[in-house]
């Protein structure tokens, strides 16, 4: 009876190894199919043959360091004002569209801001005049998308009638009727010429996505705008994808300088509407740093690829 015992034991026990045998061959089979799923996920993000991203600059801004970074001395400082072009085989995208040029000839459209900022207001730096560089012009652009729309960012976003503009429902109505303490960057020039004309039964007069979140531009992962509210309550980031440089983020002001993001200082709280959220985008650019090797463009660095470009004269290329 023992060994009748002990052997259906023992048969029993070997049953129990098969069964975990095929359970760890299961496991590690499922293991193997999420890296490669996930291999794969990562290997897919570069962006299609050809497109390139191009930083430009709309000129220069003069402003106490101080306002830009906290903890530094108020000394004036020259920054950039970097716009930048992404062509893609299903569209061209305006990321951003630097200061009106309507202050070129009419210095009283930012009031005390012209000699608050001392903008650099040569015919070179007009819009138009930079898109000629890569043989491009208002009516090439498919998309325009705003990081955020103080008078910088979003200035000449009315000069893309036949585009679509990509902005946060958040941001448009920042602009339009800013919270208490946070008017101070837009001007309503900048807002009142998307509205539609009178007696018009829809409000904007260009094609316009109000967005609540995140968007997946072409469909490809090539270039995602990703709400962060920030530096305003609709500050949105720009993923770019390229098929030889890789991941470039382009963070608005959400970063300022990139010493902002190493040292995690944070600008005047003028320019902070939300901190955390600013120093949560500084997290998640070091994450995207470790993931895919991405780096970042800011729109103010004195030594970034905008302020290469006005001294160049010509846009920075990556590809």
């Amino acid at each position: 009876m023992l060994d009748m015992i002990f052997n259906v034991k023992r048969a029993i026990g070997r049953i129990k190894e098969r069964r975990m045998n095929r359970t760890s061959l299961g496991l590690i089979a499922g293991v193997m199919a999420l890296l490669l799923v996930s291999s794969s996920a990562f290997s897919q993000t570069a962006g299609p043959a050809g497109m390139k991203l191009y930083a430009f600059s709309s000129g220069a801004l003069t402003l106490p360091k101080s306002a830009l970074q906290s903890g530094a001395p108020s000394t004036p400082i020259m920054i950039p004002v970097g716009f930048f072009v992404i062509t893609h085989p299903k569209g061209n995208l305006l990321f951003d569209t630097g200061n009106n040029d309507k202050i070129i000839n009419d210095p009283s459209y930012w009031g005390p801001f012209i000699k608050h900022m001392n903008p650099e207001r040569g015919p070179d730096v007009a819009i138009d005049t930079q898109l000629k560089k890569i043989g491009l012009s208002p009516d090439d652009i498919k998309y325009v998308a705003i990081g955020h729309m103080h008078l910088d960012h979003g200035g000449n976003v009315c000069k893309f009638p036949k585009a679509i503009v990509l902005v946060q429902r958040d941001e448009m109505k920042s602009a339009a009727w800013p919270e208490p303490g946070t008017a101070g960057y837009f001007i309503p020039g900048d807002v009142d010429c998307l509205r539609s004309d009178l007696r018009e039964s829809l409000p904007n007069k260009f094609k316009m996505y109000q967005l609540t979140g995140d968007l997946d531009v072409f469909g490809d992962g090539s270039v995602v705008l990703k709400s962060w509210p920030g530096h305003t309550p609709g500050s949105q980031m720009a993923i770019v994808r390229l098929p030889k440089t890789g991941t470039i983020i382009l963070t608005s002001d959400n970063v300022i300088f990139s010493e902002n993001l190493t040292k995690n200082l944070l600008p005047d709280t003028s320019l902070a509407y939300y901190p955390t959220g600013i120093l949560n985008a500084y997290e998640y650019i070091r994450l995207l740093q470790g993931r895919e090797n991405a780096s970042f463009i800011t729109a103010h660095d004195p030594d970034g690829p905008a302020s290469k470009a006005r001294t160049s004269h010509a846009p920075e290329v990556f590809e």
